[in-house]
C-alpha cells in the first residue's frame, strides 16, 4: 500500500511542476459567445479563455445576471479574481492584496446576497472578500494550521499522521450565513459564524485524511451537507484512491449528525447539485476528463459527460475541470488544465445537463 500511495503523491507533485512550468499564455479572453440559446444535454461551449497567470478553480455564478466568478490557482503567482459578464466578456480583475506567491492561489470561490465575492486563498489561509461596488479587500475568515492528533489529547489538531498547513478549498453558505469550508490537507470541515472571523472546527473524519481530501460542497434539499473526498486513502477496496462523496445532517443545535456515505466516483474536484438531487462532480483525475453525474438514491454514476470524443477532440478540451456551478440548464466549469502546455485550456465552459440546479443559499447582511 506504501508504494501505490507514493506513486500518486509523485504523480501530484509532477503535474505540480508541469502545471507551475507554464510560463507563456495568451493576454486575450475568447470571442463573447450568445447563451441564450440554451444547450443540448452533454454538449459544450467555450465562454471564455482566461488570462494570465491562468489555471483558473473555482466559479461562481451571480443568480441576477448570469455574470461569472473564477480565480487563478496557478503557483507561484499573483492570486488574480476574474469576473465575466454573461456572455463571457471579462469585466474585471481583482488582484488579492497581501497575497504572498505560494504553492497555490485561489481556491472556491462563493457570493453572498449583496454582491460580495468570497475568494478562498492558499496564501495565508484565508477567506477574503470583495466587495465589487468598491473595490475594498477585507479578510472575512482565517483558517487554522492544525498540528497532528498524534502530537496529544486536548488541543486543536488534524487527524492525519503529516502535519500540513491549512488548504481552504471549497466554501458554501448555510440559510443562517454560516460558511462552511472544506480543507483539503488537513481532513476538517470549517465553520466561519455568520459576519466572519476565526474559522471553528466542525467535523473531522481520520478516513478523509489524503494527499488530497475534502473538496467541493453544497446543501441538499434536505439541509445535508454533501461534500466529495477527491482521492480516499481509506483501507477498502472499493473507493480506495478514488473518490468518495458522504453527506451529514445537521442537528437542531447545528452540530454534525451521522456521516452517511453517498457514492464512489472518480477524482472528484467540485460539487453541485441539480434541482433532481442528481449530484454533478468535475473529475481532476487527469486522464479522465470528465463530468460524472450521480444518483444519490442508488449511489450509482448514472452519466459521464460530454461524450469521450468531445472531450478530446473539441475547441477546447477538457483538462482537468476543477469546478462547476449551474446557470440554467447548464453547467459553467472552470477548465484547470493542471498538466496542459496550451494555456489556450485555461478556460471557462458550459455544458449542458438538462435540468437546473438547487438554489444555493446567498445570505444578506453579513457585517
Amino acid at each position: 500500500m506504501t508504494g501505490r500511495r507514493t506513486g500518486v503523491l509523485v504523480l501530484a507533485l509532477v503535474a505540480s511542476c508541469i502545471s507551475g512550468a507554464v510560463v507563456a499564455a495568451p493576454g486575450a479572453v475568447a470571442e463573447p459567445v450568445a447563451v441564450d440559446v440554451p444547450l443540448e444535454y452533454g454538449q459544450t461551449r467555450d465562454i471564455a479563455v482566461v488570462p494570465l497567470p491562468g489555471q483558473p478553480e473555482g466559479i461562481a455564478v451571480d443568480p441576477e445576471d448570469g455574470s461569472m466568478w473564477s480565480g487563478s490557482n496557478r503557483p507561484n503567482s499573483s492570486a488574480d479574481v476574474w469576473h465575466w459578464d454573461a456572455d463571457g466578456r471579462l469585466l474585471e480583475t481583482y488582484s488579492l492584496e497581501d497575497h504572498v506567491p505560494a504553492e497555490h492561489g485561489v481556491n472556491g470561490i462563493t457570493l453572498d446576497g449583496d454582491g460580495r465575492v468570497y475568494a478562498l486563498d492558499y496564501s495565508g489561509a484565508r477567506a477574503v472578500r470583495i466587495d465589487p461596488a468598491t473595490g475594498v479587500h477585507t479578510v472575512y475568515a482565517t483558517f487554522a494550521n492544525l498540528p497532528t492528533c498524534e502530537g496529544g489529547a486536548g488541543i486543536p489538531c488534524e487527524p492525519s499522521p503529516v502535519d500540513r498547513p491549512a488548504w481552504p478549498n471549497w466554501a458554501t453558505f448555510a440559510p443562517d450565513g454560516t460558511m462552511y469550508v472544506s480543507d483539503l490537507n488537513q481532513a476538517t470541515i470549517w465553520k466561519v459564524p455568520a459576519g466572519g472571523g476565526a474559522a471553528e472546527i466542525w467535523y473531522q473524519n481520520a478516513d478523509f485524511a489524503s494527499i488530497y481530501s475534502l473538496n467541493g460542497m453544497q446543501f441538499d434539499a434536505e439541509g445535508r451537507l454533501n461534500f466529495v473526498v477527491t482521492v480516499s486513502l481509506t483501507p477498502d477496496i472499493t473507493s480506495i484512491f478514488r473518490g468518495v462523496v458522504y453527506r451529514i445532517a445537521l442537528n437542531s443545535n447545528g452540530s454534525p449528525g451521522p456521516l452517511e456515505k453517498v457514492a464512489v466516483v472518480g477524482q472528484a474536484d467540485g460539487l453541485a447539485i441539480g434541482s433532481s438531487g442528481r449530484i454533478y462532480l468535475p473529475i481532476s483525475n487527469p486522464f479522465d476528463n470528465s463530468i460524472q453525474v450521480v444518483d444519490p438514491m442508488t449511489g450509482s454514476v448514472v452519466a459521464d459527460l460530454p461524450a469521450v470524443v468531445e472531450r478530446v477532440t473539441r475547441s477546447i478540451p477538457y483538462s482537468t475541470p476543477a469546478s462547476v456551478a449551474f446557470r440554467g440548464t447548464s453547467l459553467i466549469i472552470s477548465n484547470h488544465g493542471l498538466l496542459v502546455i496550451d494555456p489556450h485550456q485555461w478556460a471557462i465552459l458550459e455544458l449542458g445537463v438538462g435540468e437546473t440546479g438547487l438554489a444555493l443559499n446567498y445570505p444578506k447582511g453579513l457585517v
